[in-house]
């Protein structure tokens, strides 16, 4: 009896969970499905998991200049990976320092970050010191700059490192290892969940950012995926309107419903990808910065 009724708990639980993925993956394949349908069947038919006719002027339009989109994907891979390194590099490196009691300004370097947390100047100021005073307006390499280190980022660095028996370090220190080197030959290969959630978490709010290429950005050359695919959406919406003003363009097919679900499909395909390869170390890595110390 308590056999059965074990395995009646677990036959619920399952079913639950299996069909709460089913809810997570059926909008996905909605997207994907729309993105290849008709844009005449979208407008009169509404959304529907199979198309109607399979249509590809979505993706036409938006390969109508393949060069301009393999740029735009190739600035994106350039801040997304080259910016998330930097980042992770700079926040680890200042979370191993003030984990150590050997710091020697340990405590001003924290009030200084927990003042940032609270006080900020804003996007203007920003923006003014920025393009006038270090010339970074329309500069590829502001993608790496931007972000480069966070205060809570940094605090949750600490607070792992600071769980990191300090017996291994201590030997490291006997055997004659300098601090670089207890920070990359120990420290990181024992903060692999922490490192992989902020890996993560960087490069999506990096590859979904297009705020900063519409703010700092005026050469088409250094536009990113998102702003990019922005673009490419306001002219069809554009062309739309003209459609619907000029008898003579009547006939011209404007897929601008098609073409947004399009647009998702060619932005959250490579994340979507990526995320299976971090997702084991989400669950003790985003844990870290519960536990305060």
């Amino acid at each position: 009896m308590k056999k059965s009724r074990f395995i009646n708990y677990k036959t619920f639980i399952h079913l639950f969970f299996i069909l709460y993925a089913l809810l997570c993956i059926v909008p996905f394949l909605l997207v994907v499905s729309i993105s290849f349908s008709s844009e005449y069947d979208v407008v009169n038919y509404g959304f529907s998991l199979i198309p109607k006719h399979f249509d590809l002027s979505a993706y036409k339009q938006i390969f109508k200049a393949p060069d301009t989109l393999v740029n735009g994907y190739l600035v994106t891979l350039f801040s997304a990976f080259g910016g998330t390194t930097l980042n992770i590099l700079s926040v680890s490196m200042a979370g191993y320092a003030i984990s150590r009691d050997t710091c020697a300004f340990k405590k001003p370097f924290t009030i200084y970050m927990l003042i940032t947390m609270f006080v900020h100047g804003g996007l203007i100021p920003g923006y003014i010191i920025d393009t006038t005073v270090f010339h970074l307006g329309d500069n590829i390499l502001y993608y790496l700059i931007n972000g480069m280190a966070g205060a809570y980022q940094i605090f949750v660095f600490r607070t792992f490192f600071s769980g990191i028996p300090k017996s291994l370090i201590e030997s490291a220190q006997l055997d004659g290892a300098t601090e670089l080197q207890m920070l990359f030959k120990i420290t990181i290969p024992l903060s692999k969940p922490v490192i992989a959630t902020f890996t993560f978490t960087g490069i999506l709010g990096r590859w979904n950012d297009y705020s900063l290429c519409m703010y700092y950005m005026t050469d088409p050359k250094n536009y990113n995926l998102q702003y990019m695919l922005q673009q490419i959406l306001n002219e069809a919406q554009f062309l739309k309107m003209l459609k619907d003003t000029m008898p003579a363009l009547e006939d011209v097919v404007v897929p601008s419903e098609t073409l947004k679900f399009a647009m998702c499909v060619l932005a959250a395909g490579p994340m979507v990808a990526l995320f299976p390869f971090f997702q084991k170390y989400f669950a003790k890595g985003m844990v870290v910065g519960a536990v305060k110390g």
